[in-house]
């Protein structure tokens, strides 16, 4: 079974209000760069590839979207479009650009344990590759997510959300566990692997779905700041009920979300293992937004239960622990 290209969901107009209002940085973050198409782009543009037709040859898209994406990551002052010395266009990561290369990192590690990308049957050139090296200690490597002040691993349970609006408003959210679920254990790595084994073509575009659909995301994120019922991502998301009831229904299928029932029959949404490994790719996100969408004091942040600190994660080097900079970073 080939790779089939990712759906492309019918535009939110009220999806792109969430940059201008007081959203989360996660959301705002998705509202740029949570599309299926913008990802493959980005992922293609790190690995070197920066005209128009690059893009058309990795992954077929059509020139109609291709044209849209990269104009609003333009717009967004994440691509650079170069036209010196009257050359072809040539598409450049900015700053704020680069500064995505974690959340492709964390991407990578969650497509290594849970996703099909890697799947012969689904892999495609723009996909995530089989193998990261820290070209620091030359070695390939399993990159280890840390706290920056205790250098212990960030696990969702120990950590909890806060948010800055609740100073001004004493009955808003103000923190919560960024995730409930019970301690992994082997039975973790027993549905990992399961999960690698059940392909199809909708778990073969599991982290597209989550990621690059702009309401999936935000769901996903909403769920680590422990929203748990219909009502309550209504609420939290502004987003119509019609809508909610077809991501809730397709973050269940995807095997993100699983459902309880309680108080007779009303529902209650949790995030699955699959979906709990999800953790530093909304926390990438988070941390993303806040440093090019929040300037001044972050509205969102986290704070590690461990060492009582704000929480400031970085990526490592699973064989020599040095912390990682994008530039020995290498995907083989």
């Amino acid at each position: 079974m080939g790779l089939q290209s990712p759906p492309i969901s019918p535009p939110d107009a009220d999806f792109e209000s969430l940059v201008a209002v007081g959203q989360s940085a996660a959301q705002r973050s998705i509202a740029v760069i949570g599309d299926a198409w913008t990802l493959r782009v980005l992922r293609t543009v790190f690995r070197g590839k920066r005209r128009y037709g690059d893009f058309i040859k990795e992954f077929g898209v059509s020139r109609a979207v291709l044209t849209d994406r990269l104009n609003k990551l333009v717009e967004h002052e994440v691509l650079l479009r170069d036209t010196r010395e009257g050359k072809h266009p040539e598409y450049r990561l900015t700053e704020r650009g680069l500064d995505l290369w974690p959340l492709f990192l964390a991407m990578w590690v969650w497509e290594s344990d849970w996703g099909t990308g890697q799947d012969q049957d689904t892999w495609a050139p723009d996909l995530p590759r089989r193998q990261v090296v820290h070209t620091g200690c030359g070695h390939p490597m399993r990159p280890q997510f840390k706290c920056l002040h205790c250098q212990q691993a960030v696990l969702p349970f120990e950590t909890t959300a806060i948010d800055a609006t609740a100073q001004a408003d004493p009955q808003a959210f103000t923190a919560a566990p960024l995730a409930v679920a019970p301690a992994i254990t082997s039975s973790f790595r027993r549905e990992r692997q399961d999960a690698l084994h059940n392909t199809s073509t909708l778990q073969a575009q599991r982290l597209v779905r989550v990621i690059g659909d702009r309401w999936n995301s935000a769901v996903v994120a909403a769920a680590f700041r422990a929203v748990r019922t219909f009502s309550g991502f209504e609420q939290a998301l502004g987003i119509g009920p019609a809508q909610l009831s077809m991501r809730l229904a397709e973050l269940q299928k995807l095997g993100i979300l699983s459902t309880r029932t309680y108080a007779g029959s009303r529902m209650a949404y949790r995030l699955t293992k699959a979906g709990i490994a999800l953790f530093p790719v909304t926390l990438e996100l988070v941390r993303w937004g806040n440093r090019w969408y929040w300037p001044g004091t972050p509205a969102f942040t986290v704070q590690h239960l461990l060492c009582k600190n704000p929480l400031e994660a970085r990526w490592h080097c699973g064989h020599c622990e040095a912390e990682l900079v994008r530039e020995t970073v290498r995907f083989a």
